[in-house]
């Protein structure tokens, strides 16, 4: 498993990608919740950045649009360069986030 930010991971099986989010258990532990399955590895990254972005809003973390706006572009970012170090063309994910919206 891979971390992607912050809570959320990826993980892989011999057809999927999943994307999952940390969380504390009651004993200490970390348990790993499932979010969504992806057939490609863009289409995780988006949905992080989606997810991650939603609950900076919700949180209250994000309050301005200015605020919402630099963090999509810091969060973009962050994601072209995981993808970057394992595929030089981010050219999938860029299509990616343009065609799905960020909420």
């Amino acid at each position: 498993m891979l971390k992607i930010w912050k809570n959320y991971y990826l993980d892989a099986g011999s057809v999927y990608y999943t994307l999952k989010k940390a969380h504390a258990k009651a004993d200490g532990g970390v348990e790993y919740d499932i979010c969504t399955y992806h057939a490609r590895l863009e289409e995780a990254l988006a949905e992080a950045v989606r997810r991650t972005l939603r609950e900076g809003v919700a949180s209250g973390e994000l309050k301005e649009w200015e605020q919402v706006r630099a963090e999509l572009q810091r969060l973009e970012s962050e994601a072209r360069g995981l993808l970057q170090s394992i595929c030089p063309a981010d050219k999938a994910l860029t299509q990616t986030l343009k065609n799905n919206k960020c909420a």
